[in-house]
């Protein structure tokens, strides 16, 4: 099993609490956005905002894809529970715990590493074996 590192985690949780506001953006995109260009200055490239916005919503796109996939798919109705009241709803982990019935600590974060896991593996950020 790959190991879900602290810093795994902290990305998965990163783009955990950035989906409902993700969903919000690529549903208004389309409403405009300056065109101005500026220059990368450690790569030497040229981009618009166009551009950049571009690339952004390319890969937020992919992320909620794969958000959507792992939660529809792989996860059980409690680890969704966790999932959707933890990272989408931004309650704290004691009310999350109180909600699910979790007793302790170490069943939480079994339940929560778990989800977590899986979505590390389709957002990219630990290799399938």
């Amino acid at each position: 099993m790959e190991e879900l590192t602290k810093e795994i985690i902290a990305m998965v949780e990163r783009d955990l609490r950035k989906y409902p506001d993700w969903i919000l953006r690529i549903e208004t995109m389309g409403l405009g956005i300056t065109s101005k260009a500026f220059k990368d200055y450690k790569t030497y490239d040229f981009k618009s905002l166009v551009e950049s916005n571009v690339e952004y919503d390319e890969e937020t796109k992919r992320k909620i894809i794969a958000i959507e996939g792992v939660y529809d798919r792989r996860l059980n109705d409690r680890r969704k529970k966790l999932i959707d009241l933890r990272y989408f709803q931004d309650e704290p982990r004691w009310e999350v715990m109180k909600e699910l019935g979790i007793k302790n600590k170490n069943e939480y974060y079994r339940i929560r590493n778990f989800a977590i896991l899986s979505f590390a593996r389709v957002l990219g950020y630990l290799k399938n074996e």
